[in-house]
């Protein structure tokens, strides 16, 4: 701690040789900082105080959170307070364009205005919570006055009309999208029609081209099923009509062969079936199964009609349970008659699908993608509709007469005294730079030209060893000398203290009397 100590005195000593130096500078800073200081211009500070409400009480709760939020609502009360147009209009009201005397130095005052105008929220809850403050400060009171005054009549008077022009526009635009897209809407319902016309039977129904074909096949197999309970079941009718004995031996006989064709038709079906769960339609086996069954069934359909006859004959005379047997009979060949014609009408609708089995995925496909657009053009005029109907409630709403809520709570005020510069701080400021200026300079000389004060510098610049050091003897007339210009350079520090202590006691009116100079 002693070492550092010296170390200060040592420097401080080099630094003092250059004194005078030092406090010219000082004394040159004070000057400029002192005037400087004085002829700044004042600025005056205009405040007001609006309420503008944003909500709506028609609007549901959801837009009503999101234009109560605070970033929200400042940015939208700046867009329309501080728009270019709106302050144009005020710096040429205001006389403010007559500082500037070319488009681009108007166009900055312009820019300049927007980035000086605050529009601060209030804060708070309720009522407060769209309070906003409307600040403008200016080298003239009144101007900062007018400034805020023009620009708070020029939004108030334009708010509701260039609102209302703007979503005018807005539903003309999206008329013209929506006719836009009616056209194109119509153009695509027209090709998917005319593309399902084309193309019936194959695409358009409810389901894949797949599905539908594997539908038809799990209806032919319940179908068959049931075809064949359906046969047994008039096979064992008719054993049973030929095994009273009350129909001829010419009756019997021809039931017999019914029902063995019946047995060979129901042997050949499942073989048939078999053969298609292994091979395609046009394995040469499937085709002569095929055959086989439709050999079948046609000698099947003939027996019937020469059996028929026959077997209602038989039931002249008959007891009543006869009559029962002969009624399921007649009931049963109806139920085959019927799930036959059903069989032969899937068995086709299958073979013309099955036909087509190589174009469908491709006709799917391409329907696909003429429903996904007819799909997209839909839900987009569907969408430009919804906002059509929002956009024109609120245009017949704001005619009406409910616009955006705009009060002046306070009118614009410029009190009398500036708010800034702080003339006392920044004299402070000054007064401590020209300190600092002076000390700075003198230390710096005293790095430029350096000295030895003492014999410990000596050893610690050189190493050298001091051994001993001679004082200097002064004279009397020496010594008066010295502490003269010592004690003047105190009084020449003591006078620009004292300076700046008067310009502190009569700053307002040496401030005065600066701005009349300056002006």
């Amino acid at each position: 701690m002693d070492q550092l100590f010296r170390q200060v005195i040592t420097e401080l000593r080099g630094a003092w040789r250059f004194r005078w130096l030092a406090m010219a500078v000082a004394w040159l800073v004070a000057i400029g900082g002192v005037a400087y200081v004085l002829s700044m211009p004042d600025r005056f500070e205009a405040r007001a105080q609006v309420f503008v409400d944003t909500r709506d009480p028609l609007i549901n709760n959801q837009n009503q959170a999101r234009d109560n939020d605070a970033a929200v609502s400042v940015a939208y009360v700046r867009r329309l307070l501080l728009s270019t147009p709106n302050l144009e209009m005020v710096a040429r009201e205001t006389d403010l364009d007559l500082r500037v005397e070319t488009p681009q130095a108007f166009e900055l005052l312009v820019a300049a205005l927007q980035r000086q105008i605050q529009v601060q929220p209030a804060g708070g809850y309720g009522f407060e919570a769209n309070l906003y403050n409307i600040v403008y400060r200016d080298t003239d009171r009144l101007t900062a006055e007018r400034v805020v005054q023009v620009l708070l009549n020029s939004f108030q008077e334009q708010s509701l009309e260039g609102d209302l022009r703007d979503d005018l526009q807005a539903l003309s635009f999206l008329d013209d999208q929506m006719a836009d897209y009616r056209r194109r809407l119509e153009e695509a319902e027209s090709r998917v029609a005319d593309f399902r016309r084309r193309n019936a039977g194959v695409v358009g129904a409810e389901g894949g081209f797949f599905d539908r074909l594997e539908t038809l096949r799990e209806e032919l197999r319940n179908v068959t099923a049931n075809l064949r309970i359906a046969r047994e079941t008039r096979a064992t009718l008719a054993a049973q009509f030929a095994a009273t004995g009350s129909g001829s031996g010419q009756g019997q006989s021809a039931a017999a062969s019914l029902i063995e064709l019946e047995n060979q038709v129901l042997a050949a079906e499942r073989e048939l079936g078999e053969l298609r769960l292994r091979y395609t339609e046009a394995h040469p086996s499937v085709i002569s199964a095929r055959e086989t069954l439709a050999a079948l069934e046609g000698r099947l359909a003939k027996l019937r009609e020469e059996v028929g006859p026959m077997l209602g004959s038989g039931a002249t005379g008959t007891g009543s349970a006869v009559e029962n047997v002969q009624i399921a009979l007649t009931e049963a060949e109806i139920q085959v008659s019927e799930l036959s014609g059903r069989q032969r009408d899937l068995q086709q609708r299958i073979a013309e699908l099955q036909e087509k089995v190589d174009i469908a995925p491709q006709l799917e496909a391409e329907l696909a993608g003429l429903n996904r657009d007819h799909t997209v053009l839909r839900n987009q005029y569907e969408t430009l509709l919804q906002r059509r109907e929002l956009l024109s409630f609120d245009i017949d709403r704001k005619r009406q007469g409910r616009q955006l809520e705009f009060r002046i709570i306070e009118p614009p005020l410029a009190p009398e005294f500036p708010v800034e510069p702080n003339r006392t701080v920044m004299m402070l400021l000054a007064l401590m730079a020209a300190l600092g200026a002076g000390g700075g300079l003198a230390y710096l000389l005293h790095l430029m030209k350096p000295v030895f004060i003492t014999g410990d510098t000596v050893y610690q610049e050189l190493g050298v060893p001091v051994l001993g050091s001679v004082s200097m003897a002064w004279t009397g007339q020496a010594i008066a000398r010295r502490r003269g210009a010592e004690a003047l350079f105190a009084v020449a520090l003591v006078v620009l203290l004292a300076t700046f202590g008067a310009v502190f006691a009569f700053l307002p009116d040496l401030t005065e009397y600066a701005q009349q100079l300056v002006n």
